[in-house]
């Protein structure tokens, strides 16, 4: 039945050979497409790292812009506070002078009455 048993056994070498072929093929092909993946996938990594940092840098200096910023402007109420706290020390201890010095008896018996009071509270407690 069947004509010649070498024609059907060259064809099956010849099957075995392009499969092999073809499974060498495949095997090249599977190692590029891995060898492919990784760099895409170290390259993205790599994009997501550098814009991360780039994003993180970018927060930083704006928040050391804000804190400097704010740093400048407490300092400068700071020093107006002391300037404004001097003056009115200045203003306090020039009208207690001129009160004394016009009033000196009204001065000490605000003073005797005062301690009076002070006293009192004190010794009740």
């Amino acid at each position: 039945m069947r004509g010649n048993g070498t024609a059907h056994y060259a064809t099956n070498k010849d099957l075995v050979k392009e499969i092999a072929a073809l499974k060498g093929q495949l095997k090249k092909l599977s190692a590029a497409m891995e060898a492919e993946a990784k760099d895409g996938v170290s390259g993205a990594l790599s994009d997501i790292e550098t814009k991360s940092r780039e994003a993180i840098d970018s927060a930083i200096e704006a928040a050391q812009e804000f804190i400097d910023g704010y740093a400048d402007s407490a300092s400068e109420a700071a020093s107006a506070l002391a300037k404004k706290t001097v003056q009115l020390r200045d203003a306090a201890t020039d009208s207690l002078v001129e009160t004394v010095q016009a009033r000196p008896l009204s001065t000490l018996a605000a003073v005797i009455g005062i301690g009076f009071v002070a006293g009192y509270l004190c010794r009740r407690n």
